[in-house]
């Protein structure tokens, strides 16, 4: 993950004149306040995604398997404003070697230091999952060294796959580079077969195996460049449109409700045949959705947002620990189940992850980015 190209000419290389057809971002501020709530958006919907269990939701009937199709599959949406931040924000002054290190001093050091008690707590319970990361002999390297180094590969522990998936992602910057560079018309065409064979090789079962997810979501990352390449346009044209885009979502999460028993994307071996994940095109719409509807109101100042956005990353990193310690205690609560706990635990785990955060931040403000994101 250290990886460097040589200074003086790969990165500096991927620094050139843009193609006439490649709009240059503009020169005003880079900062966008719809894209800020966005995420703040996107890290709500994937608490919400992570509260079924200890909800006690058991999505059952139709009208349940819509709003669970919409509400899960959120980690698309953060891929999607990564790809529109990477060429809004880093593409006009990139450098692939400064780049990747505040990637990993922002990012994979937290995963790295948080992972620590992860992985001190799988080694005790021997688990999760101990078929996949446990070895069959009963020795250091397969009780120990095996899983150590499978659970930081795969982020199995937890949630926390999205950091060695974004991190891989990332040290293919140069290839998005180069993709932003194509024409237009090229552009879309590489996105769009990308993604006919994400519909096919859908999300890896349990999020285990990376470069699946790479595969899977790398045009939702490619169209989230393309978006912000094009935004202007798009806000001009699609932003008295974002009623016909959430009736788009809703028909496809409908769709899949109709077709499919489960909600949210499917996950499967890479190379099995198992129909077309219906969650992806409706997540793709429902960034498009989110991007022209806050768009609307860049200049309304939502503190509550603003807050949620900045601290996404450590409400990413804590937020499973909270429902961790909620899930041992679920035998105090069963007789309330249901879905109506969902939004009441998302919003408590997510203000306790908040407020975890910024103490961390307030007692180490020089080190809180390298231990919690934030």
């Amino acid at each position: 993950m250290t990886f460097f190209p040589d200074k003086t000419t790969f990165s500096d290389s991927l620094v050139q004149p843009r193609p006439q057809d490649t709009p240059k971002p503009s020169p005003r501020s880079t900062h966008l306040k719809s894209l800020e709530y966005f995420r703040a958006i996107a890290i709500i919907l994937i608490v919400a995604g992570h509260c079924y269990g200890i909800s006690g939701w058991h999505v059952n009937s139709f009208a349940e398997r819509v709003l669970g199709n919409i509400i899960s599959g959120g980690s698309s949406l953060f891929v999607f404003i990564s790809g529109f931040l990477f060429h809004h924000v880093f593409y006009p002054t990139f450098n692939y070697r400064i780049f990747i290190k505040k990637k990993i001093q922002n990012i994979f050091y937290p995963y790295l230091f948080l992972s620590i008690f992860g992985i001190a707590q799988a080694l005790i319970i021997h688990g999760p999952f101990a078929e996949t990361y446990f070895g069959p002999q009963q020795t250091v390297m397969d009780q120990v060294v095996r899983p150590i180094l499978l659970y930081l590969l795969t982020g199995g522990v937890i949630v926390y796959w999205y950091i060695p998936f974004i991190m891989s992602i990332f040290l293919l910057s140069p290839l998005f580079i180069r993709f932003i560079h194509c024409p237009a018309p090229t552009r879309i065409g590489i996105t769009f077969l990308l993604l006919l064979v994400s519909l096919f090789v859908q999300r890896p079962i349990n999020n285990f195996l990376i470069p699946q997810a790479v595969v899977f979501f790398t045009p939702v990352y490619l169209f989230g460049i393309v978006c912000s390449i094009h935004k202007e346009w798009i806000y001009k044209n699609m932003g008295n449109r974002t009623l016909l885009l959430f009736t788009g979502v809703l028909l496809l999460a409908v769709i899949q409700a109709l077709l499919i028993k489960t909600c949210g994307n499917l996950q499967k071996p890479p190379f099995q045949l198992h129909g077309i994940d219906i969650n992806l095109l409706q997540k793709i719409l429902l960034s498009l959705f989110f991007m022209t509807w806050l768009h609307k109101d860049e200049e309304l100042d939502i503190r509550l947002l603003h807050v949620i956005a900045s601290s996404s990353f450590a409400i990413y990193f804590l937020h499973a620990w909270f429902i961790d310690i909620i899930s041992h205690l679920q035998w105090t609560y069963t007789a309330v189940y249901g879905f109506h706990l969902v939004p009441l635990f998302c919003a408590f785990i997510t203000w306790i992850s908040y407020l975890l955060a910024s103490q961390i931040k307030l007692m180490f403000p020089k080190k809180s980015r390298m231990l919690i994101g934030w």
